[in-house]
């Protein structure tokens, strides 16, 4: 018979399987999603989608809730804190990963008729598909206990980065569109890239607010936000 201790550590394993195979789902339909044309079928995906990242958000509470539980109510040992600790970090980055899909969905609804939208569309099908591969593999290590495929996916954040650069450069180069269209694709990359990172600067600077938030109220603002009620700071202290 498992202890209370063993049973609420397999509890955060089981959400944690439960939010790991929903994002897989989402990334699945994020690629059907890129293929489709119809708009119909389109909104049919958007509206799986949707409703998917509302069970992300909430399991990414659970886990949280239940791993702050264990700790205090169970005390469990240094090896299953460990297991835990990780789950909870993992999870974090599941629901950012999540983020990222609703972010790639909303700018492709915006410029899916555009000229280098279509110039673009292959190379970024196997942009996407090289990032399922690495979630899968990061998964599949935890899941199965198995450091080779953990490696294989930090060796290969590098050599995908690199890839996906050469692809993006050398399908502007032969893509059937005028050199100004090039040269704004070109340019676009680089403004991309800086965009993208003063945008994660920002996202950190947020997570650290939240937390902050937790750490002074006891209250969890994610998913939620500044509309919750915060308790006012007592000024006497």
């Amino acid at each position: 018979m498992k202890t209370m201790r063993e049973e609420s550590i397999l509890s955060i394993i089981a959400s944690f399987e439960e939010m790991a195979d929903t994002i897989l789902a989402q990334l699945k339909l994020l690629e059907k999603f890129m293929d489709e044309q119809g708009e119909e079928e389109r909104a049919k995906i958007r509206f799986e989608i949707d409703k998917n990242e509302v069970l992300i958000d909430r399991f990414e509470i659970l886990v949280s809730e239940k791993f702050i539980n264990s700790i205090i109510l169970y005390q469990p040992v240094a090896s299953d804190i460990r297991k835990a600790v990780a789950i909870s970090r993992m999870s974090i980055n599941l629901e950012r990963i999540g983020d990222r899909v609703i972010n790639i969905i909303n700018s492709i609804d915006n410029i899916k008729n555009s000229v280098e939208y279509k110039a673009m569309f292959e190379v970024l099908r196997v942009m996407l598909l090289s990032g399922i591969s690495m979630v899968e593999k990061a998964l599949l290590s935890f899941i199965n206990n198995d450091n080779e495929y953990a490696v294989w996916t930090i060796k290969n954040d590098e050599v995908v980065d690199d890839m996906n650069s050469k692809l993006l450069i050398n399908s502007i180069s032969k893509a059937k569109v005028s050199d100004k269209t090039k040269e704004m694709l070109l340019s676009y990359i680089d403004l991309k890239s800086i965009i993208t990172n003063l945008e994660r600067i920002a996202d950190h600077a947020t997570n650290i607010a939240e937390a902050s938030i937790y750490s002074i109220h006891g209250m969890d603002i994610r998913h939620t936000g500044l509309d919750t009620t915060l308790p006012k700071n007592d000024e006497s202290k």
